[in-house]
C-alpha cells in the first residue's frame, strides 16, 4: 500500500465521490503514474485505461483511445461545415461525416454504457480535436447530451512535457476553431470545468538546487544564473573521455540509432539474437521494445521494466552492463563486479475491456501477450522514449531540441545534477511555453479551495446518483424497441403469439418506471436537509425494499418465458432479445444495490472497493430473505403460512421486506386453489366490478382489463380478480392463471400512500 499525499488523497476522493471532470497534473517524478494503478485499484467504480498512443497505453496497463472508442484518423472539425475548397492533404472528420460511417458492435456499446471512470493518460499528447470527437462518440453511444456522455473523466499528464503532434496543413484547418492544440482548449471542457489538481511531492530528485531548476525551467522561468549552473556541466569532447554507465539523450531517432549500433558494432564477438515470443492480439505498433534484441557481453543496456520480485533491484530506466549472455537469462552488472542482476523475459500484456453480464462489472481481458527480456541497448535513447524513465547518469544533446517540453523533459529524467554531462551548451534564449497554457496553469486553484468545493461536489453526486439509480427509462426503452419489432402477420414471426404476454411485461416496466420518476423527484426535498445523507440512505433502502421485490418478480417473468421458448424452433432472435432485457433487469438490480453501499460509505466515509461491491448479494433483501433461502420454500408459501398464522398483509409485508403488493401477488396463489377467498383481500364490490370486466375482455391481458376499469383499481386488484375468476367460472381456459407470469405492480394509491413526496410510511 502506498503512502498518499494530502493532494493525492483528495484525488482520490473525487474520484470516488463525486462526478466531476479532474486533470492530475504533477512535475516529472511526482508518481502520476503509481496514483493512476492506486485509483485503478482502489475505487468501486466501473473503470477504464486509455491513452493517446500505443506505447503509452501499455506502460499505463491500458488500451489506446482509438481503439476503446473508435476514433477516426485525421483531423475532426467539430462543426459541420463544408469548406470551399473541396481538397485536403489531410483526411477530414466532421460530426456529420464521422457519424454516417461510424459502426460499434453491441458489446462495445454496453460496456461503454456501463463505464463510470475512464482514465486518459499522457493526456499532453492528446489534441483538442479528438477530445471533442471523444465527446461525440460518448454522447452517442450512452445516449446523453451531457458533456462525455455522463462519463466522467481523469485527464493525467504533465502539459510542461511532450505537446500534441499537429501537422501545419491540420493546424491551418484546425486554427479557426482552436486557441491552441492542447486538450483543454477542447470545446466540451469550456462547458464542463475541470477539477485542477497537482501532485507537489517530487519523489525522483531531492536535491533543493536542481529542483529549483527544474520548476523554474517548466514554467520558463530560468535564470541566467540557472543556466550558467547546468552550463558547468559541458563537457567538450566528451566522446573522447571515458564515461561509463552514462546514456546519450537525443533530440531525434536517427542520432540515437547511430550511437547505439556504432558502440555495438566496437564491442568483440558476434552479436547474440533474441526474439520475442509474441502470442494472440499484439500489433506491432504496441510493441513496448524491438521484437528483436541484439546484444553482446559488455554492452550498455538499460531495464525497460521495475524490479517485480519485490527486491527493488533495478527499475524502469536503470543502466547496466550485460556480463553473461544464455537463452534462459541474462546477467546484467548493474553497478559493480558484485551487483548482478539475473534477467528473464517479462511478459507485456495487450488488453481488453469487457462487461461481466453477471455482475455488471467491467473486466480487464488479455488478448495478446509480449514476451521479451526487458532491456534494450542504452548508449542512447531519445526524448520521446525518455518520458517516465529515471537516468542516475546521462549525456543531454540539447541543440537541437525544437519543443518547448523537450529540455525539460530530458533534464527531469536525471535523479540529481551529479550524473549530468552536456555535450553542449544551452543557451541563454529560453523556449517560450505556449501563450494559452499560461493561462490555462494560471487559473488552477488553490488546494484549499478544492478542499471547500467538493463538499457540495460530494452532495451533488450522491443525489445524481440515487435519482439515476431509481430511473428506468433504459429499460423502458428496451422493451418498447422490443415489441416494436414484432411483425402483425403471425405466420412471419414465431414470437407473434407472445404479443399479449410481452404487452402485460411493458405495462409492469412502465408502471415500475413511472414510480421511479416520482420518487426521485421526490428526493428533491432533502437536498437542502442539514442531516441528508442519513435522510437519504433512509430513503434508499426502502426504495430498494420496494422496487427490487417488482424487478425480481419481472426477472422471474422473463427467465420463465425463456425457459419455455429455448424449446422451440425459429426463435433465436427471439430469445436474444430476452435475454438481452433479463440482462438489463439484472444490472439494475445490481445497481441499486451498489447504491445503498455508495451513499454508506460517504455517510461512514470509508472506501467502498470492488471487493466490497461483489460481496454483496445481488439481490439483496433482509434477514428473512436470507432464512427462506437456507430453508429453500417458495417465497410465496412463506407468506401463505404467515397468513394463515393469522398475521396481515401489512404486518408479513414488514417482516420480510416486501411491499404489500408483492405479498398479496404471493396470496392470490393459494385464491386460484381456494385455500383463501378473495374477498379477504379485497372488497366484494371492487371484486364483482373486476369479473364483470373480465367476462367482457377475457384474461389475456391485465392492461386491457386495467384500461376498462377506473384509477381506483390497481393491478394487485386485478390479480385478485384473476384468480378468483380462475375458480368461479366455467369458461376459464386451462391455465391462465398458471401459465400468466407472476409479475407485481403498483398502483396509483400506492404511489400516494408510500411514495409521495413526504416520504415514505
Amino acid at each position: 500500500m502506498i503512502e498518499l499525499t494530502e493532494t493525492a488523497k483528495l484525488a482520490v476522493d473525487y474520484i470516488n465521490n463525486t462526478k466531476r471532470n479532474i486533470f492530475l497534473t504533477g512535475k516529472a517524478g511526482s508518481g502520476k503514474t503509481t496514483l493512476l494503478h492506486y485509483i485503478v485499484n482502489n475505487t468501486h467504480k466501473n473503470v477504464a485505461v486509455a491513452a493517446p498512443t500505443g506505447i503509452a497505453a501499455i506502460n499505463a496497463r491500458g488500451v489506446t483511445l482509438h481503439s476503446l472508442l473508435q476514433l477516426p484518423f485525421g483531423t475532426f472539425i467539430p462543426e459541420n461545415t463544408i469548406m470551399a475548397d473541396g481538397y485536403y492533404s489531410v483526411q477530414l472528420n466532421t460530426p456529420k461525416s464521422y457519424l454516417a460511417q461510424f459502426k460499434m458492435n453491441s458489446s462495445k456499446r454496453k460496456l461503454l454504457r456501463s463505464l463510470e471512470l475512464l482514465i486518459i493518460d499522457e493526456v499532453s499528447m492528446l489534441r483538442a480535436d479528438m477530445l471533442d470527437c471523444i465527446d461525440l462518440v460518448l454522447q452517442t453511444i450512452r445516449r446523453n447530451k451531457t458533456a462525455f456522455g455522463g462519463l466522467q473523466i481523469l485527464f493525467i499528464g504533465d502539459l510542461n512535457q511532450l505537446p500534441p503532434v499537429v501537422k501545419n496543413e491540420e493546424w491551418k484547418l484546425l486554427t479557426k476553431y482552436y486557441n491552441s492544440a492542447y486538450f483543454f482548449e477542447s470545446r466540451v471542457l469550456k462547458n464542463a470545468p475541470l477539477v485542477h489538481l497537482e501532485l507537489d511531492k517530487i519523489f525522483r530528485q531531492s536535491d533543493p538546487e536542481f529542483l529549483g531548476i527544474l520548476n523554474r525551467l517548466r514554467s520558463n522561468q530560468m535564470t541566467e544564473k540557472d543556466t550558467e549552473k547546468l552550463n558547468s556541466y559541458y563537457v567538450q569532447d566528451y566522446d573522447k573521455k571515458e564515461l561509463e554507465g552514462y546514456i546519450h539523450v537525443t533530440t531525434h531517432n536517427h542520432k540515437a540509432e547511430l550511437i547505439n549500433n556504432g558502440s555495438l558494432a566496437k564491442l568483440k564477438g558476434k552479436p547474440t539474437s533474441y526474439h520475442a515470443n509474441i502470442s494472440g492480439d499484439f500489433p506491432e505498433n504496441l510493441y513496448p521494445l524491438s521484437s528483436q534484441i541484439r546484444l553482446k557481453e559488455g554492452a550498455q543496456v538499460m531495464f525497460a521494466k521495475n524490479d517485480n520480485s519485490g527486491d527493488g533491484r533495478y527499475f524502469n530506466g536503470k543502466i547496466g552492463e550485460v556480463c553473461h549472455l544464455d537463452d534462459k537469462e541474462i546477467l546484467v552488472k548493474i553497478s559493480d563486479p558484485d551487483d548482478i542482476v539475473s534477467v528473464k523475459r517479462y511478459p507485456w500484456e495487450n488488453k481488453r475491456y469487457t462487461l461481466n453480464k453477471q455482475t455488471n462489472e467491467i473486466e480487464e481481458t488479455t488478448i495478446g501477450t509480449f514476451e521479451q527480456f526487458p532491456l534494450k541497448l542504452a548508449w542512447a535513447i531519445t526524448v520521446h522514449k525518455s518520458q517516465g524513465l529515471t537516468f542516475d547518469k546521462a549525456i543531454l544533446d540539447l541543440s537541437d531540441s525544437f519543443a518547448p517540453g523537450q529540455m525539460y523533459v530530458a533534464l527531469s529524467r536525471l535523479t540529481s545534477l551529479r550524473g549530468l554531462v552536456l555535450s553542449s551548451p544551452i543557451p541563454q534564449t529560453s523556449l517560450d511555453n505556449d501563450e494559452a497554457l499560461k493561462t490555462f496553469e494560471e487559473a488552477k486553484p488553490q488546494t484549499q479551495d478544492l478542499v471547500t468545493q467538493i463538499i457540495e461536489d460530494r452532495k451533488a453526486y450522491v443525489f445524481e446518483l440515487a435519482k439515476q439509480t431509481f430511473q428506468f427509462q433504459d429499460l423502458y426503452y428496451a422493451i418498447d424497441q422490443h415489441l416494436k419489432e414484432f411483425d402483425k402477420d403471425e405466420n412471419r414471426s414465431s414470437k407473434q403469439k407472445y404479443l399479449n404476454w410481452t404487452m402485460e411485461q411493458k405495462v409492469a416496466v412502465e408502471n415500475i418506471n413511472e414510480i421511479g420518476k416520482k420518487f426521485s423527484q421526490s428526493l428533491r426535498k432533502f437536498e437542502m436537509e442539514g442531516d441528508y445523507l442519513n435522510l437519504l440512505h433512509e430513503r434508499l433502502t426502502k426504495a430498494s425494499g420496494y422496487f427490487i421485490p417488482l424487478l425480481e418478480d419481472l426477472l422471474k417473468a422473463f427467465n420463465q418465458q425463456i425457459e419455455k421458448v429455448s424449446i422451440q424452433k425459429k426463435v433465436k432472435g427471439y430469445l436474444t432479445e430476452l435475454n438481452d432485457i433479463t440482462q438489463l433487469i439484472k444490472a439494475k438490480i445490481l445497481t441499486i444495490n451498489k447504491t445503498e453501499l455508495v451513499i454508506d460509505s460517504v455517510i461512514n466515509n470509508k472506501p467502498l472497493l470492488k471487493e466490497n461491491v461483489r460481496a454483496s448479494t445481488i439481490y439483496k433483501r433482509t434477514e428473512a430473505a436470507v432464512v427462506e433461502k437456507k430453508i429453500k420454500k417458495p417465497t410465496a408459501e412463506i407468506s401463505y403460512e404467515l397468513y394463515k398464522a393469522g398475521k396481515t398483509v401489512e404486518e408479513i409485508a414488514a417482516e420480510r421486506g416486501f411491499v404489500e403488493g408483492t405479498i398479496l401477488g404471493h396470496l392470490c396463489n393459494y385464491i386460484a386453489t381456494g385455500e383463501i377467498k378473495a374477498t379477504e383481500l379485497i372488497d366484494k364490490e371492487k371484486l364483482e366490478q373486476i369479473c364483470d370486466v373480465i367476462k367482457v375482455k377475457g384474461v389475456d391481458s391485465s392492461g386491457v382489463i386495467k384500461a376498462a376499469l377506473s384509477d381506483d383499481f390497481s393491478y394487485t386488484d386485478i390479480k385478485i380478480g384473476l384468480a378468483h375468476y380462475s375458480i368461479s367460472t366455467e369458461s376459464k381456459k386451462e391455465g391462465v392463471i398458471k401459465g400468466s407470469s407472476p409479475v407485481c405492480y403498483a398502483d396509483d394509491d400506492e404511489i400516494q400512500d408510500d411514495y409521495k413526496l413526504e416520504g415514505p410510511k
